[in-house]
């Protein structure tokens, strides 16, 4: 609360003093002003955001509090060139394993614009796109010339395992070109991204026991397991026991494999202060029980409660980079007909700390830049796209190719190992509007693995405006994914189809009733593999929405969600949502509020929604919003769960 409250006292702070600097520096009016207000412009928004967040019955989901300053300031010179900035800090920023605060400083002008701080940017699909950088970048065009170039770091250092740990990352790359990017162009780029080793302590060996780890209890004579878990230990291990809390050890395993199970027929003497050894013959690594476990005669077998955890910091290795590609688009007949595409090739080490590779014949001015490793791989991908643009009609072909290998860590997701075509067009006939989209898509690219997997996608949707106040459209998907797998253990025959119908009525502005939307959807999907045909579904839904013009100033929508769905053979669930929203106007417009309330139930369970967002207008530039929400839920779990937020603005 304490940091909340210092949030909201910020920007109450902030928002005065910028009043009180506005009026001790407005100057007097004069031709001065005039010059000023017509090649000077700054506008912008400045707030601050807190939240209080509790929850009854689970464990929570949201941090129990947090707050955020903002300010978003632009400022444009002469109509022709503007400095952008963004600034976010939150109390999360730190807390979570990448850092959410930004700074960014993004100036622009006719003929580019520039990158400093937190930003995001893009050179291809496939080499440069979707990820957040922290450093610099610079976009420039001037006439027919194209050049592009951007560098920082992508990633902070996080200790780990393999889910939660990263090194610390940087990249560099750029791209230069000719042409135009809305007409024709010839681009190539250049992708240098790596990890750096030195961001993370080195990994050490270790050996964690998970069971018997404390609170077991193995009966004399029984056959029970050694289960244990090791991170960079090679060769073989040796087990032994402890019946004196870890005074003195007898070897049950002098020398066994590294297998991480044992199974031992439990010998006497009874003792409930025994422990299991368990050390790596090769460096002498050492792992032990963290708490006793019972042996006895005559008593009842009992699994532990605190089965140890290993972080295997060798599953987080250091890696590296090197993409290098070449895009384009040409435009023919004034746009009607475009080709488009690219094609990349990349070098990856998924651990830099595997031994390089000396006599590959690779060019010198290469290996200056990139040292080829016993981990390394390298492969390409490519795309194209033939495009046509008439008036009444478009369509898109396109083909993607990536390879098995090829990688690039520019990239926020992409999945290797694919090859996809893709047509899509889009017509109309007087007011009706279709588009139909297909695609086609495997795996297995070269062969190597036991079976391919093929995916096909068929949608569409039909626009029938039949009048003014009348709309309806109806659409339909389908998708099939199986593979050729030999066992029914991995054999995939999965098939889905859905049709839906929409219709929207609008009546007069004015009118106490002002619109109805009513929407229908049929699903149904199976796998026809024998081992999961049990796993089918079902199901159909509708929804129907009223918005209501109670008053001038007042709106309400009430809405009405159905679903019955079947799965498998445990017959047939519905589910029911009901609820109301309205939407209030007051005071000139300066107050407006909204609220929603509803409730769902499924399978004897029920929840309760409540949602109020209440927004005033201090001033023409400032505003308040404060946003309370309440949920209630009962079924095999019951929990409480709200929130409370405030949000102060001040646009200039």
């Amino acid at each position: 609360m304490g940091r909340i409250g210092g949030a909201f006292f910020a920007v109450l702070t902030i928002s005065a003093s910028a009043g009180v600097a506005r009026a001790q520096i407005a100057p007097a009016p004069g031709p001065s002003q005039t010059f000023l207000s017509r090649n000077i412009n700054i506008s912008g928004v400045a707030g601050a955001y807190s939240q209080l967040y509790g929850i009854s019955g689970i464990p929570g989901r949201l941090p129990p509090s947090l707050a955020r300053l903002y300010f978003q300031p632009t400022v444009t010179l002469f109509n022709s060139f503007s400095m952008s900035f963004n600034f976010l800090l939150s109390t999360e920023g730190s807390s979570e394993r990448q850092d959410i605060n930004q700074l960014g400083v993004n100036p622009s002008w006719g003929w580019g614009n520039a990158h400093l701080g937190d930003f995001s940017d893009m050179f291809t699909p496939l080499t440069f796109d979707g990820i957040l950088v922290r450093g610099a970048g610079v976009n420039l065009h001037p006439g027919i010339f194209r050049f592009s170039a951007v560098g920082g770091f992508t990633q902070r250092a996080v200790s780990g395992g393999a889910g939660s740990g990263t090194y610390s990352r940087y990249m560099y790359g750029a791209k230069i070109g000719v042409g135009k990017q809305e007409s024709s162009y010839f681009d190539l780029s250049f992708l240098r991204v790596r990890d750096r080793p030195s961001s993370l302590p080195s990994a050490q060996p270790a050996i964690a026991i998970v069971a018997p780890n404390g609170n077991d209890a193995w009966p004399v004579g029984n056959i029970e397991t050694i289960t244990w878990a090791s991170s960079g230990i090679f060769g073989d291990i040796r087990i032994e026991l402890s019946r004196d809390g870890g005074a003195t050890y007898e070897i049950l395993y002098d020398s066994i494999a590294n297998t991480g199970t044992q199974t031992w027929i439990v010998t006497g003497p009874p003792t409930t202060q025994a422990l299991i050894r368990i050390t790596s013959l090769q460096d002498s690594v050492v792992g032990v029980s963290e708490y006793p476990f019972t042996i006895g005669q005559g008593i009842t077998e009992q699994q532990g409660t605190n089965p140890g955890m290993l972080n295997n910091t060798f599953a987080v290795t250091p890696q590296e980079n090197l993409v290098l590609g070449a895009d384009g688009r040409i435009a023919l007949f004034d746009d009607v007909v475009t080709l488009a595409g690219e094609v990349d090739g990349s070098a990856y080490t998924r651990d830099m700390n595997a031994a390089p590779l000396d006599s590959i014949g690779l060019p010198s001015a290469l290996t200056r830049i990139y040292t080829p490793r016993a981990s390394s791989s390298a492969d390409y991908a490519y795309s194209a796209q033939l495009g046509l643009n008439l008036n009444a009609f478009s369509a898109r072909l396109g083909y993607q190719y990536i390879g098995p290998g090829y990688t690039s860590l520019g990239v926020a997701s992409l999945l290797p190992d694919q090859r996809q075509i893709m047509l899509s067009t889009m017509f109309r006939i007087s007011r009706i509007a279709v588009s139909l989209n297909g695609a086609h898509m495997n795996d297995n690219l070269l062969g190597q693995k036991s079976y391919t997997t093929s995916r096909n996608q068929v949608s569409g949707n039909i626009s029938l405006p039949f009048s003014e106040h009348w709309t309806a459209s109806v659409m339909g998907s389908y998708m099939a994914m199986n593979n050729n797998a030999s066992s029914d253990t991995s054999l995939i025959n999965y098939v889905t189809y859905m049709a839906g119908m929409t219709q929207s009525i609008y009546t007069a502005q004015g009118s106490f009733l002002q619109m109805i939307a009513l929407n229908y959807t049929y699903q149904n999907s199976a796998d026809n593999n024998p081992l999961r045909q049990s796993d089918g579904m079902t199901s159909h839904s509708a929804n129907l929405s009223i918005s209501l013009n109670a008053a001038s100033n007042l709106v309400i929508m009430p809405t009405v969600s159905l679903i019955a769905s079947e799965i498998g053979v445990t017959g047939w669930s519905s589910t029911q949502s009901y609820s109301v929203s309205a939407q209030h106007r007051a005071f000139g417009n300066r107050l407006n509020t909204s609220l929603s309330v509803g409730t769902s139930r499924v399978q004897g369970a029920s929840s309760y929604q409540g949602a109020l967002s209440s927004t005033y207008g201090i001033s023409s530039a400032d505003a308040v919003t404060l946003s309370l929400t309440e949920t209630m839920y009962s079924g095999t779990s019951n929990f409480n769960e709200h929130t409370i937020s405030l949000n102060l603005s001040h646009r200039f």
